[in-house]
């Protein structure tokens, strides 16, 4: 890919981990480690996500087949290649001659799921350990590049589409999921589109996941996000009722 070598870093990640005061106490989750803090995902200083991540990439797989894990609470990962599905097919020829970027693509699962349908693909992911599977599939066409959403802006090529199934915008809560946008919209070309996931505000409290250290937002705030990072177009997919929806924001 033009000016991208395998394996280059978008960003040197702060070898200085910022801990919570009380992050000794919270209780550990499946993997063995406490709950994430939000202060976590402040992008400058990102190496405690980057280290979660890459404990994580060992099970990944498996843990997302599997339909009892939690992060599979209301089929939010079937839904959201359903959903992606329906808005790349209607811009099937568009598509064909454009790159994919998969942000936060972790182990590459979503990535292979769509790449038949773009020319080539990009995944970018902050966990090493995570895109070393990815890179193992070996897809056709495609490069993996460590990074995380904060500087896309005249790294990454111009892109047709960028997808992300990883509620970013609910990781990184309403004080960075501005950035993240804004980084986003830059990289695509004209007629290009994103897809995110995030946790739906409304329906909190109506499943068993609604972790605290997350932040949940309304279809309108999500679609006003992206007006202010210059998106033309703004659309909230999935029902009212469902604990993940989808951002579409078009150029």
């Amino acid at each position: 890919m033009d000016g991208l070598p395998r394996g280059r870093a978008l960003t040197q990640v702060n070898p200085y981990q910022r801990v919570s005061p009380n992050r000794q106490m919270a209780p550990k989750n499946v993997y063995g480690m406490p709950p994430s803090c939000p202060e976590d995902y402040d992008p400058l200083h990102l190496s405690g996500v980057r280290e979660r991540w890459d404990q994580k990439a060992e099970r990944w797989d498996r843990d997302v087949a599997d339909e009892h894990f939690h992060l599979n609470e209301d089929h939010a990962f079937g839904r959201f290649l359903e959903a992606a599905d329906a808005v790349v097919a209607r811009r099937a020829e568009f598509c064909r001659s454009q790159l994919l970027v998969d942000l936060g693509c972790g182990t590459g699962l979503v990535l292979a799921h769509f790449l038949d349908r773009f020319a080539r693909g990009l995944g970018i992911d902050i966990s090493p350990q995570m895109l070393a599977l990815a890179e193992s599939r070996q897809l056709p066409r495609t490069e993996f590049l460590v990074g995380n959403g904060f500087e896309l802006d005249g790294h990454v090529p111009a892109a047709g589409a960028v997808l992300s199934r990883g509620i970013l915008l609910s990781h990184y809560g309403p004080r960075w999921a501005p950035l993240l946008l804004e980084q986003v919209r830059p990289v695509l070309c004209p007629g290009g589109f994103t897809v995110l996931d995030f946790l739906n505000a409304a329906a909190r409290h109506d499943y068993a996941s609604n972790p605290a250290n997350k932040s949940y937002y309304s279809a309108e705030q999500v679609a006003s996000l992206a007006g202010q990072a210059g998106f033309a177009r703004a659309t909230v997919l999935g029902e009212p009722e469902r604990r993940v929806l989808l951002l579409l924001a078009e150029c």
